[in-house]
């Protein structure tokens, strides 16, 4: 059975998980314009009555985006856990199935990780981060229609950047991408040397193998251990990188927004909102980063699980 059939029979859910979704991108996109009302109609204008009036209104988008977003992330972790329950049945009762050939060619450890850490890491990719890597998107797309409403000039400068953090991610994507199908494997093997010795234990003891043993899971171990690194590494620049990018797109929003405000072709209010809508570019391009490499190892895990059902 293909992985795409156990999604489609929970497609109302993730509806409901992609409204509330959808509402709480929302609220996101009206609280820049209530700042711009604080500002330029309270604070500059001096338009006190409507001080409550907005700060109310922030509270209320406070309340609701909190309300859609518990509704967000429940549904959709309730979602991706039930279809990886189903998934990991159908697999465990496919594998019941197959030959002792099939026994034969693979190892108890490959088998495990299969049914295991590759189903969790599949259910991960269709609750929390594909519920984030879909958000990320939407959202950024609204706030650039949110920024050109109000300065379609300085809107060039996160459509400038973004292509700039695509880029940076996607290349340290590749470094890594070539690593999980060897970071699999290395882990199917630990797991193989554990499942191996703890059932044949008498057997080692009763040989005085236990140093050779040792030896072994030793050599195992290092080897996962340098990929894990390896990946970790490449991962840990992937945020630094994305700052620096976007905290310079920011500076250089406030600075031209500055003198657009002397020309008085934009008002005090208007470059604070647009300077909040970059902030939350900042946050979902930090997010989609590090989602790309998160949905990279669940595509190769899918790829894994998929393989396994096509053996007769």
């Amino acid at each position: 059975m293909k992985l795409s059939k156990y999604i489609a029979r929970s497609w109302y859910l993730y509806l409901i998980a992609l409204a509330a979704m959808l509402c709480s991108i929302g609220l996101d996109m009206v609280y820049p314009f209530i700042t711009r009302s604080l500002i330029d109609d309270v604070i500059v204008g001096g338009q006190t009555e409507l001080l409550m009036r907005l700060l109310s209104g922030l509270l209320a988008i406070g309340c609701g985006r909190a309300v859609f977003q518990f509704i967000k992330e429940f549904t959709f972790d309730y979602t991706s856990m039930s279809i990886g329950s189903r998934i990991r049945v159908g697999l465990f009762k496919h594998v019941q199935k197959l030959s002792t050939r099939f026994f034969d060619k693979n190892n108890t450890g490959e088998l495990m990780a299969r049914v295991k850490d590759d189903v969790d890491n599949v259910w991960g990719a269709l609750g929390y981060v594909g519920m984030l890597a879909i958000e990320c998107v939407i959202h950024t797309v609204s706030v650039l229609v949110c920024m050109v409403s109000i300065s379609p000039v300085l809107t060039i400068i996160p459509v400038v950047i973004m292509p700039i953090v695509a880029y940076t991610a996607v290349v340290l994507e590749k470094k890594i991408g070539k690593v999980y199908d060897d970071l699999s494997e290395e882990n199917a093997a630990l797991t193989t040397v554990v499942q191996e010795n703890l059932t044949g234990v008498r057997v080692i003891r009763a040989f005085n193998k236990e140093q050779s043993e040792i030896e072994n899971f030793d050599e195992k171990n290092a080897v996962l251990t340098g990929l894990q690194k390896f990946v970790g590494k490449i991962s840990a620049l992937m945020n630094p990188v994305t700052f620096i990018i976007v905290n310079g797109a920011i500076a250089a929003l406030i600075w031209t927004g500055a003198i657009r405000v002397d020309a008085g072709i934009l008002t005090q209010g208007q470059v604070v909102a647009l300077v909040n809508y970059m902030s939350q570019i900042l946050v979902e391009l930090v997010k989609l980063a590090n989602l790309i490499i998160t949905v990279t190892k669940a595509v190769a895990c899918g790829n894994r699980i998929q393989s396994v059902f096509e053996i007769k």
